[in-house]
Formats: C-alpha cells, structure tokens, sequence
C-alpha cells in the first residue's frame, strides 16, 4: 500500500492557543486537514510534472505555471471519521471523502485533447481509479493519519494509496495545459500551409495564363499558314473543296471543345488545351491542302 507523508507548521492561532505546543491532533483538526490538502496537491503537482516530463530542474517558469494550475483546483475534505485512537498514542487514523472541484473548462479540454489524440477517455481513466464526478467536481475515498510531532510544533500526515488517482489528475491537467499549444501549433502550420498554397495557386495561375498565351500565339501563327495555302491554291480547286473546308471547321471545333472539356476544368489550362487541338488539327488540314496545289 502506498503511504505518503507530509510535515507542515500548524497555523499560528493553534500555536498561540497552545503556547507555542500542539495538543492531540483529530482527524477534523483545521491543521491536520491543511497537512493532507496541502499533501494531496503536493503529489497531483508531482504527477503532472511527470506527464509532461518536466524535471524538478527545468526552468521556473514552467514548474510556476503547473502549481498555479493545480492551484486552481479546490480540494476539500469531507465526511470524516476517525477509524483509529489509541489513548496511548497522539496519532489519529483517519478517512474521509475528498471532493476535488475542477474547473470546467480544465475537464473539457482534457476531453477534447483526449479525443483528438485518440486517448483513453477522461471518464474511462477516472473510473479506473475510483473518482466518482459530479458536474465539476470528483469524488474518492481517503484514508489518513495525522499525529503531532515530539516538539509539538508541527503536524506529521500521512496518506494512503492516493498515487493512481493523483496521476489521473496529473493527466487530465498536463491535457488542459498542452490542449493551447497544441492548438496554437496546429494552427500556425494550418496558416502557413495556407500561404504556401496561395503562392503555389498564384504560380499556378501565372503558369497557366503564359501557357495560354503561348497556345494562342502558337494557333495564330497555325491560322495565318492556313490562309495562306487556302489563298494559294487555284480558284477551281477552292470551289470545289469549299463545302468539304466548312464541314472540316466544324468538326475541328467540335472535336476540340470536347476534348479540352473531358480531360481539364480549370478554365484557362481548358482553353489552351482547346487551342493546341485545334493549333494540330489545323497544321494537318494545311499539308492536306498542299497536297492539291
């Protein structure tokens, strides 16, 4: 079983009270209480340090933001019995309920960090060590000693198997804690991502529309060799292919439109598709016409 123990000063009006000496201290004692709060946040400090693989020696600007985290949870003790008094002895055993009331927004975020990460969820992890939730707050069973010390200046604590709760706590804090980085990262990459692709569109684009205007230099050039050889041949011979040239003109262009438009949406990148088809159609009708020269 684990035990954890814990020395705290007791407070001032106790020590006034009894001349600078504690007397026996019960298990509904204000300063045995305070020994075993101050314990139980002790350990869920120590448990979200473990869960986001901080050391005692990393910088204090981040052990300062997990105690300030910790500190935003309520601890209270409740419903307490004595189990154990031995008249012979100043240590008292001792259980209670211990009520911790989260805020909600540190459980919502532990939730949803949980879910994104595909994690067990923070009901399933609460459950496995016997934390009981109601709206805000968690609920467990604790069992303690407290008892002075020889000097009867300070309250020696200590508590039984809180660990795998603490460390559920740890989990759901160290959750709450890296949820805003997490989010912040992801979207900063979202916004450079984001910008990366404006670029590649922008270049796209301008790829697109050179390319456009390269298709419809290259098809000029393609109709103006067309005219010419159809003006160059003799008139008989025009006469005669006239009908032939319309229908062939006809079926370029449906040919063509079909083809660019099963094969590219983006308007302009469809367009010079269009007019390369019709840029090679057109160059195969001028060396049929040249044959008839």
């Amino acid at each position: 079983m684990q035990t954890v123990r814990l020395i705290a000063m007791a407070s001032a009006a106790l020590i006034l009270a009894s001349c600078n000496r504690i007397g026996a201290v019960e298990c509904n004692n204000a300063a045995g209480q305070a020994v075993i709060s101050s314990l139980l946040s002790d350990q869920i400090i120590q448990a979200t340090r473990d869960q986001l693989g901080i050391a005692i020696n990393e910088p204090l600007t981040n052990e300062a933001k997990i105690k300030a985290t910790v500190a935003q949870i309520k601890i209270l003790i409740e419903d307490i019995r004595t189990t154990k008094k031995d008249e012979a002895s100043s240590k008292r055993g001792c259980a209670a309920t211990v009520k911790l009331v989260l805020p909600l927004n540190m459980i919502a975020d532990a939730e949803k960090f949980h879910t994104n990460n595909q994690l067990q969820s923070i009901s399933s992890l609460t459950d496995a060590v016997g934390l009981q939730r109601s709206a805000d707050s968690y609920t467990h069973q604790l069992t303690y000693s407290v008892q002075p010390t020889d000097d009867k200046k300070k309250v020696y604590g200590e508590v039984e198997a809180f660990g795998p709760v603490a460390n559920a706590l740890g989990e759901i804090i160290a959750a709450h804690m890296v949820l805003p980085m997490v989010e912040a990262n992801q979207q900063s990459e979202a916004t450079a991502a984001a910008a990366q692709q404006a670029l590649l569109d922008q270049q796209t684009q301008a790829q697109s529309q050179a390319d456009l205007e390269l298709a419809t230099a290259e098809n000029k050039l393609a109709i103006q060799a067309y005219a010419e050889v159809w003006k160059s041949l003799p008139d008989t011979v025009r006469a005669q292919n006239v009908e032939i040239q319309r229908a062939w003109a006809k079926k370029k262009t449906a040919d063509c439109n079909i083809k660019a438009a099963e094969t590219f949406t983006d308007p302009l990148i469809k367009e010079a598709a269009r007019l390369r088809c019709e840029t090679e159609q057109t160059q195969g009708r001028v060396e049929e016409l040249k044959g008839l020269m």
